[in-house]
């Protein structure tokens, strides 16, 4: 295999879930020459590169869907009440990451949003955490099963 490979990882759910694991698979891909793009909904700030060296996870990438839609200006539908930030179309939201994945060559995305799974053409994995800890309130509810 000529091509490195390319991890990709949601936060909620995934990263902040099981932070040992991801640091360890995340070391060994960079160790390896490849790739580890952080791939989530939220907003990018300098907090979230201070959480991830706190959490000892390494990344080569990070992109997040709230900031690529606000950049290319994305339809504004609405306002999202239980994240108080502008809407946009949930098919639209949904299919970014898979189409990121698509476009950057992840070799494989990690996350816990099954319904997501349905607009990828790359490899998904679904992580169950399997700790007995409720969904986080970043969830919306269309994508808490």
């Amino acid at each position: 295999m000529n091509k490195s490979f390319k991890l990709g990882i949601d936060w909620h759910g995934v990263l902040d879930a099981v932070p040992e694991i991801i640091s360890f698979l995340a070391k060994a891909v960079i160790a390896q020459g490849g790739e580890v793009h952080i791939i989530t909904g939220m907003t990018w700030t300098p907090l979230c590169i201070d959480k991830l060296k706190e959490l000892d996870i390494p990344f080569t990438h990070s992109f997040s869907i709230f900031d690529y839609h606000r950049e290319i200006g994305t339809e504004i539908i609405g306002h999202h009440v239980k994240f108080n930030i502008p809407k946009i179309d949930d098919d639209v939201w949904d299919r970014t990451k898979g189409d990121y994945c698509r476009d950057h060559e992840i070799t494989l995305h990690i996350d816990d949003t099954q319904i997501y799974n349905n607009n990828f053409t790359t490899p998904f994995a679904r992580l169950w955490t399997h700790n007995n800890a409720p969904k986080g309130e970043h969830k919306d509810n269309r994508h808490l099963n």
